[in-house]
């Protein structure tokens, strides 16, 4: 047969219950946009009024060509998706994070009777395993305030930073911000926040309760004489002072300090009679510190020690020279 003789045959009308179908589901939707009908109540109607005809290819008249009837699903998802009401919608509403628990002292911090030293200048002979150094602590106390640095250094190097600032109340010295910087690390800090209630860190994110009396891992050391200046019945043999002691990398603690007494001492400024307390270890973690106090310089440390189990030997200070005033 030639090209041009093809005949092209004319599409069959819908059937009639093709058109009934369609009908009734554009009324369907119009209801549901005048009357608020719910969504759920238009997938029912719907399927319910679709004869089983209407979801199948429609027979074809004779001669004609084949007429696809398409289903209904996709049609009814999308007026589902623009006739749903607002409050069917998901909730997309974000939860506020909760706040973490301050961690509380396993038990309660006691406050003692202070006195706090005059301002004073303590220089240290330094030594570190078989090195040695020379370190400065640097105590300032003016006008209800007070700052306390602590720098040390080993052939050359500064070995730590430690500065520690605050105010005074009725338990002693009560730090604001501490600050921490170790040879090869970043300075890291503890911030005692006394509006809140709390003791925050610059990493990690732990907060603990801001007790009475707590202080860093500086102001101990001029807290400790403060209290033994105020109350010298705890420089006897078994005297203790029990001090809540935050660190710069989130480490907060109960430290138990035990005088063992007086103790005589060799220094480069010569011998001299002291009390040394000494912290009561409960885990193989924990700092052990030992601080021996003249009680001739308002119990100030002539002489600490500090040993930690990741290091590489004890930290020893030991006075050189101790200078009271400007």
């Amino acid at each position: 047969m030639h090209p041009e003789a093809l005949v092209t045959l004319p599409r069959a009308r819908p059937p009639a219950v093709v058109v009934l179908a369609l009908t009734l589901v554009a009324s369907l939707i119009h209801s549901c946009v005048l009357d608020g009908m719910p969504l759920e109540a238009l997938s029912t109607s719907a399927h319910a009024a679709q004869p089983a005809a209407v979801f199948a290819p429609a027979e074809p008249d004779a001669g004609a060509g084949t007429l696809e009837v398409p289903a209904l699903a996709a049609p009814l998802q999308a007026a589902s998706a623009v006739l749903t009401p607002a409050s069917a919608a998901a909730d997309t509403s974000v939860t506020a994070p909760e706040t973490p628990l301050l961690r509380q002292p396993e038990r309660p911090v006691p406050v003692y009777k202070t006195r706090i030293p005059p301002l004073t200048t303590i220089e240290y002979e330094i030594r570190r395993g078989g090195l040695s150094g020379t370190g400065e602590l640097k105590w300032r106390p003016a006008h209800g305030h007070y700052e306390a640095r602590l720098a040390a250094s080993i052939a050359g190097f500064t070995l730590l930073t430690q500065i520690s600032q605050g105010g005074f109340d009725a338990a002693g010295l009560a730090p604001t911000r501490f600050t921490d910087q170790r040879v090869r690390k970043a300075a890291r800090a503890a911030n005692f926040e006394r509006d809140t209630g709390k003791i925050t860190f610059s990493s990690p994110r732990d907060e603990f309760a801001l007790a009475a009396g707590s202080q860093d891992r500086l102001s101990w050391m001029i807290q400790l004489p403060a209290v033994v200046a105020g109350e010298p019945k705890r420089a006897a043999s078994g005297g203790e002072v029990v001090l809540y002691i935050a660190g710069a990398r989130g480490d907060v603690d109960l430290w138990d300090l035990r005088s063992s007494g007086v103790e005589t001492i060799d220094t480069p400024s010569g011998a001299l009679q002291t009390v040394k307390f000494t912290r009561t270890l409960r885990s193989s973690r924990d700092t052990l510190a030992e601080v021996w106090l003249d009680p001739k310089r308002h119990y100030l440390p002539v002489r600490a020690r500090l040993t930690q189990s990741d290091s590489d030997g004890a930290l020893d200070l030991v006075l050189r020279e101790l200078h009271t005033g400007p």
